[in-house]
């Protein structure tokens, strides 16, 4: 018979699966690593193309439902388009935990809490993810009372998140756990991608430095302060250039058009590029001299700076969030203050005029990925942290465990709902007491 601690059976569930989505790649890659360590996952994700592509069903067990994202927004017209589909994937989900054995519900991030609320219902051990930055109204208070009240453990990506969830609240606080993640398959890197195409592409003399920005075009990602930043190096410096890799986030095209207006404006082409969504990052990459990621909000731990610096390019990023914990201040990278458009203009001029320190910077950062690079490790400490819960919630007894049978049944979705408000008893899951590589990039 199958040994449930050591070969569970893992419902990951999102509400959103984007080839662009930093959140989603980590979640592909979170299954595949956990599937390497034993846990048998069945994948629930959103019915789309990008879904297709990313769990085909002949690489994957893998359903695809229909259902909405939950936005963070008191438009009545968005909220209700959610409640409607709510009730069907609720009930999706009870069924699916009950006739396919699941052990343990692993949702991807707050948003996807339908998932706790079935997991719940059904009596079975739930681990969340948590990547945002703090919880934000409408629902603020609704997702407090779901993770006191559905999860056994939080897995948080960097040491800012575990810090605000603890100073939300210190009984959820104890249910955190540290695991960073690495959204990407190194064998899809190609950290030696060849970036002559691309700068042929952007009609770049021989000699001149590009300077890249990937992000989705949204305010919060700081395109504002990197088009101003472009605007006063272009005054002092002929021989850089600027490009913004990414699109509009769906729903929220104006916010893109501003940020073009505001470049064309500003730092008309050819000095800035916007080139949409690409798919060939690591030659982007390639042909880069240095990448700029500056958000004005915490980002938590963005894959947009581990893969240039991944590439050995150096990364110039806003000292905010989970950033500080993955550059190494002047010795992988540079931190400059967020929201800070001069600061950010100074830190290019310095690289521009510099290409020593430049070799130097992406260099560095290349060694300390790779020290810091493996695979398996991830895996191994989710995979371990769910025997962990499972083991917690369901001890074993003289007649062995009672996750060799299907989950019970639980209370009913009525009364499930009607109780997310209450609290239920904290667990006294510690954070990893294993040193990580990454634990030792911080600043100062």
């Amino acid at each position: 018979m199958m040994n449930p601690l050591q070969h569970p059976r893992v419902l990951f569930f999102t509400t959103i699966m984007s080839w662009e989505g930093g959140a989603c790649r980590a979640f592909r890659e979170t299954v595949k690593r956990v599937a390497a360590r034993g846990v048998e996952p069945l994948v629930v994700i959103p019915d789309c193309a990008d879904s297709y592509e990313m769990f085909p069903k002949s690489d994957f067990d893998v359903v695809y439902m229909k259902m909405q994202r939950p936005r963070r927004t008191w438009n009545p017209r968005v909220q209700a388009r959610y409640l409607a589909l709510f009730p069907s994937a609720f009930l999706s989900l009870r069924r699916l935990i009950r006739e396919k054995g699941i052990h343990l519900v692993h949702f991807n991030e707050l948003m996807d809490f339908v998932a706790g609320i079935a997991a719940r219902s059904c009596g079975v051990p739930c681990v969340c993810h948590v990547r945002a930055h703090r919880l934000s109204n409408p629902y603020r208070f609704a997702l407090l009372s779901m993770l006191k009240s559905t999860v056994d453990a939080i897995v948080v990506p960097s040491r800012y998140t575990g810090e605000w969830i603890k100073a939300e609240d210190a009984k959820i606080g104890e249910r955190v756990r540290l695991v960073h993640d690495y959204a990407w398959d190194v064998s899809e890197s190609q950290p030696e991608a060849n970036g002559d195409d691309f700068r042929r592409e952007l009609g770049l003399a021989s000699g001149q430095i590009l300077v890249t920005l990937v992000s989705k075009l949204t305010p919060s990602k700081g395109h504002e302060q990197f088009i101003r930043a472009a605007e006063k190096v272009l005054k002092v410096a002929d021989d850089v250039r600027f490009v913004v890799v990414g699109g509009p986030i769906e729903g929220r095209e104006r916010d893109a058009y501003e940020i073009r207006s505001l470049g064309e404006k500003l730092a008309p082409a050819p000095a800035l590029r916007f080139v949409g969504p690409r798919f060939d990052l690591p030659s982007v990459y390639a042909a880069s001299d240095m990448v700029v990621h500056c958000p004005t909000f915490p980002d938590t731990f963005p894959t947009v700076v581990l893969l240039p610096m991944f590439a050995g390019k150096p990364v110039i990023g806003s000292d905010i969030g989970g950033i500080p914990e993955q550059i190494d201040h002047d010795k992988t990278g540079v931190l400059v203050p967020p929201g800070d458009p001069d600061a950010l203009a100074g830190a290019i001029l310095q690289l521009a005029s510099d290409p020593a320190k430049r070799e130097s910077l992406g260099s560095a950062a290349r060694k300390a990925i790779k020290e810091a690079w493996a695979p398996e490790t991830q895996g191994r400490l989710l995979a371990e942290l769910y025997s962990e819960v499972i083991q917690r919630r369901v001890p074993h007894g003289e007649g062995g465990s009672r996750l060799d049978r299907s989950p019970s049944i639980g209370p009913s979705p009525e009364t499930m709902l009607a109780g997310l408000e209450k609290s239920s008893r904290g667990t006294d899951l510690q954070s990893d007491e294993v040193r990580h590589p990454w634990q030792d990039f911080k600043r100062g």
